[in-house]
């Protein structure tokens, strides 16, 4: 599962520790599933030289299920919007989702 912090209405994957609406100290812990819907995405063709190496790549905003909540993330695969995809792993503080019911993974070298 993963978290999101809620204030006033809010929700963020990012915890933070006071509200930035209200200054309130945020206590509000939601536990989401891990899935959600590809709201947006764009694929990276000329990234900036510490991710060369996964050129070209797909970022898509995610949709949480059950949340409010959208988080960035790179998609190991061609995706459109309104595919349903599930966190894949973390890498390097970064989502890294793949496709729901997809077996095929694009690995770039």
């Amino acid at each position: 599962m993963m978290k999101v912090y809620e204030c006033c209405g809010i929700e963020s994957v990012t915890k933070k520790v006071y509200c930035s609406s209200c200054g309130k100290e945020i206590t509000n812990e939601i536990d989401v599933p891990e899935e959600g819907t590809v709201y947006s995405y764009t694929v990276i063709q000329v990234p900036p030289a510490q991710f060369a190496h996964l050129a070209p790549y797909t970022v898509a905003l995610i949709q949480l299920k059950n949340s409010k909540a959208k988080v960035t993330a790179r998609i190991l695969e061609s995706v459109a919007i309104g595919d349903q995809v599930k966190l894949d792993s973390i890498v390097d503080g970064a989502y890294v989702f793949k496709k729901v019911g997809s077996s095929k993974v694009l690995h770039n070298s």
